[in-house]
């Protein structure tokens, strides 16, 4: 099955027998085979006619619309899920704080172990540089969540040890034209910055969309707090995957030179930094408020670059790796689907305890 992303601007995405058409004017752009798509995402300014609506929602293709600058906006919702016993499980569990706190645990060793694993690769690229320290203390952090008695200490411990990862992440780029000295996202300053921001964005959406097939409620989780609009359970479940997915994907492209200088631009445009709606913080700290910061100017993909990194994002999520639970050997997709799934069964109590894939 095929994930479409529709970047072109000024289009219009139409019906025909079992195809969808985007056209611009007269012009066809792209067609579309209904039964190859399993999810259609759309950037910016493109309409969809009442038959095209009609048809993703009942051939139930996941339908997601982002701004041009590749921010969550928001998702055709077919009727919700008839899973009514797992979300009354669902809302029975996550008022149980041992089973939250337990959940939480595995949820930030999972994601602590994960970073150690990309600075691990890292090390081992990068004869040059040093990153016993940052090593050592991930390897601390790890511990210490595993001991954790409360939530709040948990967070402190992902936020501390999120800080230390990215002193190390930030020694990964070969290239002296790319520089990087901390995780910063609203706006994102830099081309790094730029490109996580989206990743986790994109990754966000993945994430979403296996919940919601599940039948869970996205907006209730364990590690992060219950906030309007906030999906919490989403951001919960997609915190294993960030180091492995995103980052090792933007170190690839900024090393291999897919990406560089001229796919980026600074953006003079203040909408650019205070679209409509809510911004979802998918950040490594997403527990709490963070204000965007006064002046600053957003770096944003040219149109070019950002087709590239959706390109490069998708054959990412294509690769395949062996799933822990079952030894075959699947996409990132459809790995974290199953980890959704087996969350499931936690909650379901058919699996004594969650545990997040780690990546040797």
């Amino acid at each position: 099955m095929t994930v479409a992303y529709i970047l072109e601007q000024n289009t219009s995405i139409r019906l025909e027998g079992q195809r969808l058409v985007v056209q611009r004017k007269k012009d066809i752009v792209h067609t579309l085979h209904l039964y190859k798509l399993s999810q259609l995402v759309i950037y910016g300014n493109v309409s969809l006619t009442p038959p095209v609506i009609a048809r993703l929602l009942a051939q139930g293709i996941d339908t997601v619309f982002m701004s041009r600058h590749g921010r969550y906006q928001g998702r055709l919702q077919p009727p919700l899920s008839k899973n009514i016993t797992l979300r009354r499980k669902q809302f029975e569990k996550m008022s149980d704080e041992k089973f939250c706190l337990e959940v939480a645990r595995a949820i930030v060793c999972g994601k602590l172990s994960n970073m150690r694993a990309v600075i691990m690769r890292i090390k081992r690229s990068r004869q040059d540089v040093s990153l016993d320290g940052t090593l050592a203390k991930l390897k601390r952090s790890v511990a210490k969540a595993q001991e954790a008695e409360d939530l709040d200490s948990l967070r402190g411990l992902e936020g501390s040890g999120s800080a230390a990862y990215f002193e190390g992440f930030s020694r990964g780029f070969l290239g002296s034209d790319v520089r990087f000295e901390k995780r910063v996202r609203r706006p994102p300053t830099d081309p790094v910055n730029a490109l996580l921001s989206l990743g986790y964005t994109l990754l966000l959406n993945n994430v979403m969309s296996a919940v919601s097939m599940a039948g869970f409620d996205p907006y209730l989780g364990a590690l992060h707090t219950p906030e309007y609009g906030r999906p919490s359970l989403v951001l919960d479940l997609m915190e294993e995957w960030r180091p492995v997915v995103v980052d090792t994907l933007v170190l690839g492209v900024f090393n291999l030179k897919v990406l560089g200088p001229d796919d980026f631009h600074t953006s003079t445009d203040p909408g650019d930094n205070t679209l409509p709606g809510k911004e979802i913080n998918t950040g490594a700290q997403a527990h709490g408020n963070e204000e965007p910061r006064s002046g600053a100017l957003p770096v944003r993909l040219t149109d070019n670059g950002f087709r590239k990194f959706i390109v490069q994002f998708e054959r990412k999520m294509n690769q395949k790796l062996k799933y822990w639970l079952s030894d075959q050997h699947l996409s990132y997709r459809d790995c974290i689907r199953e980890q959704v799934r087996h969350f499931a069964r936690v909650v379901r109590e058919e699996d004594k305890e969650y545990r997040p894939m780690e990546i040797r």
